[in-house]
């Protein structure tokens, strides 16, 4: 059986605005008018398929299909490193240097990666165990004892295995670091969201934090093998007289290669209004950048039949996020082009307006909703 996604509560679009009027009078006028807008693409939203559930995400991306189960953990066991050890204590200064001053960044849940228990540390931990899961499946369990392999040079890892991890496939897989008492009964769990990596004579440490005190040393692994690839679809709904929920205004690709080179593919432009497309750092204006190439703004492109492998056109991008979706369209209304509207990627609970899928999935053709069934996911007898 399946249940919808599309629950008890909703939560507005984020939708700004951006006036260019000449009195405050008129910025009221135009700012009405975005409401207004807003507030029948939610109406129409909800009389389409339901109100939306707080706890939904609409980036669909983790997973074969948007509406599929998601697949199993793949989990298993390898042996560490040539020259492990002599590698950790040749990285201990730097590696100790380093963690202050990384960024914290955010955590990405779906990867392919092989990760060595390197570090433990906690002196209000000592004598207990630590570990970082999937699912609550127990990659590793590391016992904190005097903190020595921290404080000594001479001291042994914390462990001698590694584990080969790959949750590409899965639906927002549930990563924790979980802490166990010495008869190996849990005593507390939390959610990775954040984590610090920092490279060490060419070796990359993932860096997490149990506490909460944000010190990023509680429990670090080394890492090799880690794919850098991603790739996300874009599907756009822009607004309008009237609502169609095809989510093919505008269809996007982007996609991030093994040295982290991005680039963007657009698939699809059904709407007729002109648009400036953000991802990362960089933009993309179809009466500009589009016109240049020969297309014309009020003209809906490869969206009555579709040609699914069409590239519009293609561009290389910078500081595009996959784990944060930093993508927004910025696009004038019809009534007025005094009132811009930017479209960001919503936020879990919001009546979405972008939506990210995998590559491989098709966009709808001109005026054909999204079924119903996208915004399902499998019971748990269905895993």
């Amino acid at each position: 059986m399946r249940h919808s996604i599309l629950g008890m509560s909703v939560l507005a679009i984020v939708v700004t605005l951006a006036c260019c009027s000449k009195n405050d009078a008129a910025n009221d006028s135009q700012g009405n008018l975005v409401d207004r807008k807003t507030n029948q693409y939610r109406t129409d939203f909800e009389a389409q398929y339901g109100k939306v559930s707080p706890t939904q995400s609409w980036d669909f991306s983790g997973v074969g299909t948007t509406t599929r189960a998601a697949a199993s953990t793949t989990v298993s066991s390898i042996k560490d490193p040539e020259f492990f050890q002599s590698h950790l204590h040749n990285d201990m200064a730097g590696l100790k240097a380093g963690i202050s001053n990384a960024q914290e960044l955010d955590w990405n849940p779906n990867v392919s990666v092989n990760l060595y228990p390197a570090f433990c540390y906690d002196e209000l931990m000592r004598n207990q165990y630590i570990s970082l899961e999937v699912n609550n499946l127990v990659l590793s369990t590391v016992q904190i004892k005097d903190n020595a392999w921290w404080n000594r040079q001479d001291a042994t890892a914390p462990s001698q295995k590694g584990k080969s991890i790959n949750t590409t496939d899965m639906t927002n897989p549930a990563w924790t670091i979980a802490c166990y008492n010495n008869k190996l009964q849990l005593q507390g769990r939390v959610d990775i969201r954040n984590y610090k990596e920092v490279v060490v004579n060419g070796r990359t440490y993932w860096c997490f934090d149990y506490d909460g005190n944000a010190d990023y040393v509680d429990l670090i692994y080394m890492v090799t093998e880690r794919s850098k690839t991603a790739s996300k679809r874009y599907m756009v709904e822009e607004p309008g007289s009237t609502n169609d929920f095809d989510f093919n205004d505008i269809v996007f690709d982007v996609i991030q290669d093994e040295d982290g080179n991005q680039t963007a593919i657009i698939r699809a432009m059904g709407g007729t209004l002109d648009f400036t497309l953000t991802i990362g750092n960089t933009t993309w204006q179809k009466s500009v950048d589009g016109s240049a190439l020969g297309y014309v703004t009020n003209t809906m492109y490869n969206t009555t039949s579709p040609k699914w492998n069409s590239a519009l056109a293609q561009f290389k991008v910078t500081g595009w996020n996959p784990n944060s979706n930093n993508v927004s369209v910025t696009m004038v209304t019809k009534e007025s082009k005094d009132a811009v509207m930017t479209i960001p990627f919503p936020k879990t609970g919001e009546v979405p307006m972008i939506i990210a899928v995998k590559p491989f999935v098709d966009w709808q053709p001109e005026r054909t909703p999204l079924p119903e069934n996208w915004w399902a996911t499998p019971e748990d007898n269905e895993l």
